[in-house]
């Protein structure tokens, strides 16, 4: 059990990062950024082959300011000699993601992620941690066809919990992946994640499909985080679907240290509205859980375990 958890856990940046690489390939429309007229020459010129450019759904964000809210849970140690704890977690997040380059049949893409994860302990053993997280991410793509693409990312991540002096800690994720087109409103998507966790080495194999049924409705079913997004205008969008949280982060205990992860899976409905041009405003609501603080990653990890829970998301994103 504990075993599984720690995995579930661990998959959580990693498939942030599959994510960052794919939506381009999926969802990049022919305007990007305001005077990048090379870049968006190159992308009209290229053979790549944009999945939503006939769908009304915006496409997936290239930037974002996201703000994610869980008010007091209670965790219960798997240790039943330690007392409960009581958490509140505030978590904020910057980041973009574009092409560098664009040639006929390839593209180079960079990214960055900076998040402050603020994790407030009402009562328990634990203290209050502050964890920052700068993930930047470079990738190469390649419209090997007109049916399929292939893509290779690397993404070094840095992270330290600053409250507490902690120490900074490194790991980071490579992958490959690619996208099958087996029809124009439907695509699969496949692949492998390699992670080196403060030390740990892990594989993950990645699958799952993209399909538009309708101008005005996308359907993801990239395993684990259903996602579907309906456009009842072209100002409105309503959105459901499973999406992780959390922080990982190497902390010292007296003399010795130790990794600490804070996660949880969400479930969640949310509103966006078009505030000006290509900038929306999303809000969400829905249920955290599978939320669990855990110190370790072995079978001896001391692990806090929490019942579902809230979780209010509020984001400035911009969808090209």
């Amino acid at each position: 059990m504990v075993a599984s958890f720690s995995m579930r856990l661990s998959l959580i940046p990693a498939m942030r990062l599959v994510l960052l690489v794919l939506f381009v390939a999926v969802s990049l429309p022919c305007s990007l950024f305001a005077g990048m007229q090379e870049i968006l020459d190159g992308l009209k010129a290229s053979e790549f082959r944009f999945a939503r450019s006939g769908s009304e759904v915006p496409f997936l964000p290239a930037g974002w300011l996201t703000h994610q809210y869980y008010p007091d849970a209670s965790f219960e140690a798997n240790l039943e000699i330690l007392p409960d704890a009581e958490v509140q977690e505030n978590a904020t997040s910057l980041g973009a993601f574009m092409p560098l380059s664009v040639q006929s049949r390839d593209m180079v893409l960079v990214g960055v992620d900076l998040s402050l994860d603020r994790i407030k302990v009402q009562s328990g053993p634990f203290r209050d941690q502050d964890v920052v997280r700068l993930t930047p991410v470079a990738a190469w793509m390649r419209q090997v066809n007109r049916n399929n693409l292939v893509a290779a990312f690397a993404a070094p991540i840095f992270s330290k919990e600053v409250r507490n002096g902690g120490e900074w800690g490194t790991g980071g994720y490579a992958g490959v992946v690619g996208l099958h087109w087996r029809s124009d409103t439907m695509q699969w998507v496949y692949g492998a994640v390699y992670e080196n966790s403060f030390g740990r080495d892990r594989f993950y194999p990645y699958l799952g499909l993209q399909w538009n049924p309708h101008p005005r409705l996308s359907v993801s079913l990239v395993i684990p985080w259903p996602t579907i997004t309906y456009a009842p205008g072209e100002d409105w969008i309503l959105q459901m679907g499973i999406s992780p949280g959390g922080s990982s982060w190497v902390s010292r205990q007296d003399r010795y240290e130790v990794t600490e992860s804070f996660g949880s899976w969400n479930l969640a409905a949310g509103l966006g509205r078009r505030l000006y041009g290509h900038f929306w405003l999303v809000g969400s609501a829905g249920l955290a859980g599978l939320r669990a603080w855990q110190l370790g990653e072995d079978d001896s990890a001391l692990r806090y375990e929490a019942k579902p829970g809230a979780v209010f998301t509020l984001a400035l994103q911009f969808r090209p």
